[in-house]
């Protein structure tokens, strides 16, 4: 008989070995202690996250469910993050993945989850209400860029020094300036190295005159999160880290709500590509749809309209913007259009569904859409 439940305390090393066996049958070797050190390094006690299937006490199917906390301003936003999906090659078939992401769904609504997302493919998870969705984009260097630009843009003398030590000052100096962002994710000060180096990324701290200016994280030459004090010093940051680097090129993840910093690179850059973040599920559109909306209130102007969003099996919501200040309420007002889940998420965070916008739009002008959703790999499971 197959036991479906919640990991209980001191199983997470037969956890680890457990996902380390089945995502190494695909040819790569995983060590995931190394690997997302904030779910599996020493010392953590993350076994509540993970829902399992054993037989005979033995495990054969793993999900994990990571909670998170998304923060803009004066909102916030609940976030379940799916990842180590795993089955025992001998028991797919069985339906163990099928159980257990049910399982995890069920547990996100009685723990009041807003907003669910994971990585995988899209038909897979679309069974469970997941569509991909977001976006971020890549901005590309090349060094001529950097040679022939040289003249065009603030430069300081900045150095980079990796910050490997747990107890590093740095650490506490990069916790302070996370906490100054738009738009992050919360993290804990004594977390933040294993975040961090989630997913094989290093974490320099960025020097001027010797004194903390900010921080640069990256995996081999792609930055994932460039923190700065003085946002002038961006070019001079990416310049000196490819300095050090010997890769052709360099990367760098810009948000969407990041438009500032777009305007900034956009003259510079060898080219830039948008691509969609992940695969997501709303599980509370109205939070959702005030707090993204506010969100890109914040980094650019909005034009003051109204819309009405019909979604099946969740709702009606009038959408409205006045004064440039956006605002979310329920209704019993149905639009003539209503949305699927899965639709919803495409009209509302989709740069490509505008034959649909322009239908359910009352006011052409609105210039609302898609909402800036998106999450730094660091922060996913």
């Amino acid at each position: 008989m197959t036991e479906y439940r919640k990991a209980r305390r001191g199983e997470l090393p037969q956890i680890i070995e457990f996902i380390n066996m089945v995502f190494s049958l695909s040819g790569t070797p995983h060590d995931f202690a190394s690997l997302i050190p904030k779910l599996y390094g020493n010392g953590k006690t993350t076994e509540p996250y993970h829902f399992l299937a054993l037989e005979e006490g033995k495990i054969k199917a793993v999900v994990c469910s990571l909670p998170v906390t998304l923060r803009s301003d004066s909102h916030s936003l609940t976030c379940a993050t799916i990842g180590s999906v795993a089955v025992h090659p001998d028991s797919r078939g069985k339906g163990y993945m099928k159980h257990l992401m049910n399982d995890a769904i069920c547990d996100m609504k009685e723990n009041h989850m807003e907003l669910s997302c994971l990585t995988g493919l899209r038909q897979r998870y679309r069974y469970f209400g997941y569509e991909p969705c977001g976006s971020i984009i890549t901005y590309r260097f090349s060094r001529d860029n950097f040679r022939h630009c040289k003249n065009t843009y603030l430069h300081y003398d900045l150095s980079l020094r990796e910050i490997t030590g747990v107890y590093d000052q740095a650490w506490e100096d990069i916790h302070r300036l996370h906490k100054t962002l738009p738009y992050r994710t919360d993290r804990l000060s004594a977390d933040f190295r294993d975040i961090s180096g989630s997913w094989h990324h290093k974490t320099y701290a960025v020097l001027h005159g010797g004194a903390f200016a900010g921080c640069l994280t990256a995996e081999r030459n792609t930055v994932s999160e460039l923190l700065l004090d003085d946002e002038s010093m961006v070019l001079s940051c990416l310049e000196t880290y490819f300095q050090e680097i010997s890769a052709q090129e360099l990367l760098l993840e810009v948000y969407p709500h990041e438009t500032g910093r777009m305007e900034t690179l956009s003259p510079f850059c060898e080219r830039w590509q948008m691509r969609q973040d992940d695969n997501y599920r709303i599980l509370d559109f109205e939070t959702v749809l005030s707090f993204f909306l506010s969100l890109k209130a914040a980094s650019e102007p909005l034009m003051d309209g109204s819309t009405l969003l019909s979604v099946k099996n969740n709702g009606n919501y009038q959408l409205t913007v006045a004064g440039g200040v956006p605002s979310v309420s329920r209704t019993s007002e149905k639009s003539p259009w209503p949305l699927s889940e899965t639709e919803a998420i495409r009209f509302l965070f989709s740069p490509d569904y505008q034959e649909i916008r322009a239908r359910l739009n009352r006011d052409s002008r609105i210039n609302w859409f898609p909402l800036p959703l998106s999450m730094c790999c660091l922060d996913k499971c």
